[in-house]
This record gives C-alpha cells, sequence and structure tokens, in this order.
C-alpha cells in the first residue's frame, strides 16, 4: 500500500488530487517541516524520479497520501485500514446496487474472497 497502483500504470488521477489535498493539510496544520513529514515527502520525490520506481509503474498511490494525512490529523495507524475500507464502501455499495438492479445480471462473482479466521475469541463487552 502507498506505491503502485493495479489500473493506473503513471500517476494516479486520484492520488493527483490526494497528492494536492495533503499539501494543503499539512501546510495548514503547520506540519510541513515535521521530521516524519519530510522523509514522506522525501519518498515523494524519489518514487516520481528514480529510475527502480519508474520502471516498474511504482508512483505513489492515494493510501501513500491519505495515510500522511491521516497521521497528520492524528489518526491512529490502527484505524487506517478501516478508514481506507470505509471510504470505499459507498463505490462497492454502489456496484453492488447496479448489479441487483440489473435483470440481465445472473450472478454476481466478487473479485475477493476472504479466507481468514471464520470464529475469533473476543472478550466480553464487560471485559472492554
Amino acid at each position: 500500500m502507498g506505491f503502485g497502483h493495479r489500473v493506473y500504470k503513471n500517476f494516479g488521477p486520484h492520488a493527483k488530487l490526494m497528492r494536492e489535498t495533503c499539501h494543503e493539510v499539512l501546510n495548514e496544520l503547520g506540519l510541513q517541516d515535521d521530521p516524519l513529514f519530510k522523509l514522506a515527502m522525501e519518498l515523494e520525490k524519489i518514487a516520481v524520479n528514480d529510475e527502480y520506481f519508474v520502471s516498474r509503474k511504482l508512483y505513489p498511490n492515494v493510501e501513500f497520501y491519505s495515510g500522511i494525512v491521516q497521521s497528520a490529523l492524528g489518526i491512529p495507524v490502527s484505524l487506517f485500514t478501516g478508514i481506507f475500507a470505509m471510504a470505499r464502501t459507498i463505490g462497492w455499495i454502489a456496484q453492488w446496487n447496479e448489479m441487483i438492479a440489473d435483470p440481465e445480471q445472473k450472478i454476481g462473482r466478487p473479485r475477493q474472497l476472504f479466507v481468514g479466521s471464520p470464529v475469533r475469541d473476543a472478550p466480553g463487552t464487560d471485559k472492554r
């Protein structure tokens, strides 16, 4: 997560927009000189100019920039994946609604299959 995209073989359009937002947030919060964010911006520079990244089409993607924004806003890293998923939920639901509404659509074939643990032990609400 952060570099490359299976569809976009260049700098993706969503990443370009998120890049602008990222820089706006860092400037607004006065974090453009924070060591961690300076490191991220240096990685960005390397990724768009270095032959290793360019030849493999590993450009910064939307997650790279949204991770920086979330960190700047003080969101814990443990919540990043959930927030990435929540942001995509409306698109997933819209696609599902279109599929269900199409009378020609006989079967839905999801591209992903959860293969994780079907049951997990979790503490009761009284112990959380």
